[in-house]
């Protein structure tokens, strides 16, 4: 197994002061770096304030705390939901396999439960409820200046009430230091041309949940094709698997995924950082 090699970033001014001292009164750089971490780890009083790096949770664990969310959203039971997102979340878990491997698919698997007839509407509203104030929870740490020089716009497609995908899509990108307009739920289709016309994004990443929502997508891929300049557009969602891909790609689209990961990396492929 080998060594990941990372880079330490110093502040010229910490790291003169550093050297001075080292000279003044001895000492190895080694020995004061290795005390500097245990001191991080343990803190004095062998209070631990550094996370070490942790261990990849297995998809297996990922898979079952799907069920456990899904599960405790059924049952109306918010305490056990959010300790199913903090437990993993203190274990160090990826946010996109929080979102890829547990919400989403939990979500997923209510919305066809309620297609079925097997739970009601208001059951599906407060599991989205819950879901929502979730992500609100996880925010903060992610609001960082962008770093990217990248703008992307993101909402629902034209129409679409459901607002989860799309907050999850912009929440990912700007952990990856873009810049995003989140609209959330679906805009009208020219509303968000006129919108996209004014601010010029790198990309536009609309969200379809529901069948029904399909024709509003299609009039607003019509619309921002006509765009100058053109951003790259993007579909995305559960429905788009199978037929559904050729019909979004005949619309004009240009980035047709039902995968969170299969989209970001086609973003970093396409838009490197500026500079």
């Amino acid at each position: 197994m080998g060594t990941e090699v990372r880079p330490v970033r110093f502040q010229s001014g910490l790291l003169e002061a550093l050297e001075t001292r080292l000279a003044r009164e001895g000492g190895e750089l080694s020995d004061f770096v290795n005390m500097a971490v245990d001191r991080a780890l343990h803190g004095d009083a062998g209070e631990r304030r550094l996370r070490a790096v942790p261990e990849p949770i297995a998809q297996e664990e990922l898979h079952g705390a799907c069920v456990a969310y899904r599960r405790a959203l059924l049952d109306r039971d918010p305490v056990r939901a959010r300790a199913v997102v903090d437990d993993l979340v203190a274990r160090g878990v990826r946010m996109i396999d929080l979102y890829e491997s547990v919400l989403a698919p939990a979500m997923g698997e209510i919305g066809e439960l309620w297609a079925l007839e097997q739970v009601t509407v208001a059951d599906e509203h407060y599991a989205t409820e819950e879901t929502a104030q979730i992500l609100n929870t996880l925010a903060p740490e992610r609001r960082v200046a962008p770093t990217r020089g990248r703008l992307a716009v993101v909402g629902g497609s034209p129409d679409e009430l459901h607002s989860i995908g799309p907050r999850m899509v912009a929440d990912l990108l700007e952990r990856a230091g873009w810049e995003v307009i989140a609209l959330g739920a679906g805009a009208p289709a020219g509303d968000l041309a006129r919108l996209v016309s004014a601010e010029c994004p790198d990309v536009v990443a609309l969200s379809t949940a529901t069948v029904g929502r399909l024709p509003g997508a299609e009039e607003a891929i019509g619309l921002l094709r006509q765009v100058r300049p053109r951003p790259l557009l993007a579909v995305g969602g559960g429905l788009y698997r199978g037929p559904a891909v050729d019909l979004a790609r005949a619309w004009g689209a240009d980035v047709v995924t039902s995968d969170l990961k299969d989209f970001l990396a086609q973003l970093h492929e396409r838009f490197p950082p500026v500079g």
